[in-house]
């Protein structure tokens, strides 16, 4: 339950893709090594058959007779016997796992994972006794968090051999931090051992409430039943049922619900009304929208307010994704006005007032921001509404007052991620209308009149845009309004200033000794401990100096990612206050330079597209994966890698396979072509990237007129708004740095083709 596997993985996948995959070919001054580059890739993507074929390469390392004589073992050998003994492990071949591991002595540094490992394969092979000594010896020397993680498993081993007392402490304080149902079960195992059974049936009960469509959900109940069928209160029923709709299992959820009766009296029809809500949620999941949308209807005019109001909101945003704008607003703004201490109160007046926007009915989206900044004062999103009703303003041709509005958002939430697009746009307004500067003296005269009037008096001078937009560019060069900013500077005939110039340099630095265990782990193989020592490092570092050292070593092996992520958190003001050569190559690496520029060139695409992707998909890990399955670099899905892999007429790589950098790269690289192909912006290339080509396609033939700033703007689904702006800035960042020929980003966007990619 706590051995080799995470609770996600199934055996035979023992390992986790990404993190120190290159160490042992990136080190500079690298050391001979018996398991060859294409194990330790193979090690990386949970390429089938691993276990054999390092066998056959310890096989071959051990030495052989050839012509009577005998060649000596390879140096790497007890290396290669423990990546062997944990891949026959993984396979689930316990056995000869131990036989293997215990054939040869580690390296010195790895004997605590050694010794991990050999009780695990002891333990999965019933010799849990001897597992307890070894992993007992183990834990005497390992890093902390393997530490840890021992501790656990010997409590486990130690439930299963009869010894409750030695493993209850462990458990109890490992399930109050992190109450999982395996951990929350072991406990319960642990306290019916040592007599406190009260203690244990609230472990099973929380399993069942909180977790049931878990695999030890079954378990938990066969315990509870010991005593006969185990009987629920009313809102631990409701609880079961909210559960398993929110995993996955709304047809249960459904059941649970038809088996719980409401209480008699008073509270009947309260009770009636949570179980319709619940109920149309479920059926929502199932796809029975018509008796789902009852189910709400019933919940909404039954309830109590915080009842109705959740079934009105799940009702509205069901209307939302069916495009029935008007039916959503007025159930949201009804949530508002009727349950305004609710807690969708607010999001639902803000929603409200945004449909208003969507629609195009500006003057009404004016008026519904304006209450809800009335009716929510302390809201977390009032930001965002001064930033939607300046927009509406601005449709309006009301240029001065959505100047005034937007300098109002800036002046009231400064850390805002708002105050940058709120800065440009503000400028843009200025420009569009032609405003004008106030003087002193006509501020003092005019007392307090409003902005619209005063910035048209007679006597001001124009507002100096070019000026704002120079400001804008310096303050905030990491963001596309710096970019857009000095595309309107270059329209006006002027040069904006570089901001980037000199190219990212690295620093020649050694690894540092903090990173020795991560390099013998990783050119060992064992990847996913190489990556939770990386993880340990990073999280020493306690200053931005410390933080370029480590990061510039990180990249030297390889690890583009997690000297990205040290960039990110701690070199923010070098990159884009002091403009360090050596910060801005962590936090704009070229990685993986030469499979991207050569699969690049191979479909004429720009590099630095393909990196500015990278970097807002994956921050360059090529282990990650998404909730949607998006796998690797680029983040590609396995259905998209088949149909890509049907236009290159290739065979479709597994999903694991996915995780493969150069593999990624290529079906990423000709992804990104193909849509540039069609939409011929890298603008709506991203767009198409993130919410595909098709929705694309329908929202440029809305608002196909409008310039890139514009149309971004109103790019409908907000993630991929933001992911517009960022893959923009990030691009012209690139091309800046990198010395690249002089390219404008164009303003103006152009018709995508009707035929192309349109996956």
């Amino acid at each position: 339950m706590y051995g080799i596997l995470p609770t996600n993985v199934k055996p035979g996948s023992a390992f986790w893709p990404g993190a120190a995959t290159a160490i042992a070919l990136l080190l500079g001054a690298t050391p001979s090594f018996a398991q060859s580059p294409g194990l330790l890739e193979g090690v990386r993507i949970h390429a089938p058959g691993l276990a054999q074929r390092a066998q056959a390469e310890l096989d071959a390392c051990e030495g052989s007779s050839d012509g009577g004589v005998t060649k000596k073992p390879c140096a790497e050998r007890a290396r290669l016997s423990l990546l062997t003994g944990v891949l026959w492990l993984s396979e689930g071949d316990a056995a000869r796992a131990a036989s293997q591991l215990s054939a040869h002595r580690p390296p010195r540094p790895l004997e605590p994972f050694h010794a991990w490992y050999l009780g695990e394969a002891q333990a999965w092979s019933a010799q849990r006794a001897q597992a307890v000594k070894t992993l007992t010896k183990a834990k005497a020397n390992a890093p902390p968090w393997l530490s840890r993680r021992i501790e656990l498993r010997i409590a486990e081993l130690q439930l299963d051999l009869g010894q409750a007392p030695k493993a209850r402490p462990v458990l109890e304080s490992a399930a109050s931090e992190t109450p999982t149902a395996e951990l929350l079960l072991s406990r319960a195992y642990a306290r019916l051992a040592t007599g406190a059974r009260p203690e244990a049936l609230k472990d099973l009960r929380s399993i069942l409430i909180r977790f049931p469509t878990h695999p030890h959900a079954a378990e938990a109940m066969r315990l509870l039943s010991l005593d006969g069928p185990p009987v629920f209160s009313f809102e631990e029923q409701l609880s079961r049922a909210q559960a398993l709709i929110a995993q996955g299992a709304p047809s249960e959820a459904i059941a649970q619900l038809d088996g719980s009766p409401p209480p008699e009296g008073r509270d009947r029809q309260p009770a009636l009304a949570r179980i319709a809500l619940l109920k149309g949620q479920a059926l929502l999941a199932k796809g029975q929208e018509a008796d789902a949308l009852a189910q709400l209807d019933l919940a909404a005019s039954s309830g109590k307010p915080n009842t109705a109001a959740e079934a009105m909101m799940t009702k509205a945003r069901r209307l939302m994704r069916a495009e029935d704008h008007q039916g959503a607003r007025a159930l949201m703004l009804a949530i508002d006005q009727r349950s305004p201490d609710n807690g969708n109160a607010e999001e639902a007046g803000y929603l409200g007032a945004w449909l208003s926007l969507s629609d195009g009915r500006f003057e009404q989206a004016i008026a519904d921001f304006d209450d809800f900044e009335r009716r929510h004062p302390q809201a977390r999103k009032r930001d965002e509404a001064k930033w939607f009703r300046a927009w509406a303003l601005f449709r309006l041709g009301r240029h001065a007052d959505a100047r005034n509005g937007l300098d109002a958002l800036a002046d009231e939430f400064p850390r805002s991620s708002l105050v940058p697009q709120a800065r440009y746009w503000a400028t843009r307004f200025a420009q569009l209308g032609g405003l004008k500067a106030v003087t002193a003296k006509q501020a003092l005269d005019d007392g307090g009149v409003a902005e619209t009037r005063r910035a048209a008096a007679d006597g001001g001078v124009p507002i100096d845009v070019n000026r704002e937009y120079r400001e804008l560019l310096q303050a905030f060069p990491g963001t596309i309004y710096g970019a857009l900013a000095a595309e309107r500077l270059l329209e006006r005939q002027q040069d904006p200033p570089r901001l980037f110039t000199k190219e990212p340099v690295g620093l020649a630095v050694k690894p540092p000794a903090s990173l020795s265990l991560a390099i013998e782990l990783a050119k060992t193989g064992l990847l996913r401990d190489a990556a939770e020592e990386v993880n340990r490092i990073i999280g020493t570092v306690d200053g931005a100096e410390a933080a370029l050292q480590l990061g510039h070593a990180l990249q030297t092996i390889g690890e583009y990612g997690p000297a990205h992520g040290l960039a990110a958190r701690w070199l923010w003001g070098q990159v884009y206050t002091a403009r360090r050569p050596e910060a801005l190559m962590l936090m704009y690496p070229r990685a993986w330079r030469s499979a991207v520029e050569a699969r690049a060139n191979e479909v004429g695409l720009d590099p630095f597209l393909a990196w500015a992707i990278m970097r807002r998909e994956s921050g360059f890990r090529p282990e990650v994966v998404s909730s949607a399955d998006a796998r690797g670099l680029m983040q590609i899905i396995p259905p998209t890698a088949k149909a890509i892999a049907a236009e290159l007429k290739v065979p479709t790589p597994a999903p694991d396979d996915l995780y493969a950098p150069d593999v990624n790269v290529r079906f990423g690289t000709w992804y990104l072509a193909a849509l540039l192909e069609r939409m011929g912006h890298p603008g709506l290339c991203a767009a198409s990237y993130n919410a595909g080509p098709s929705a694309v396609a329908k929202w440029m033939t809305q608002r196909g007129h409008l310039p890139l700033d514009e149309w971004m703007e109103e790019i409908p689904y907000k993630e991929t708004r933001g992911y517009v702006k960022q893959v923009l800035a990030d691009y012209v960042i690139y091309r800046q740095l990198y010395g690249a020929s002089e390219w404008r980003l164009s303003l103006s966007l152009p018709t995508p083709k009707t035929s192309g990619v349109a996956f």
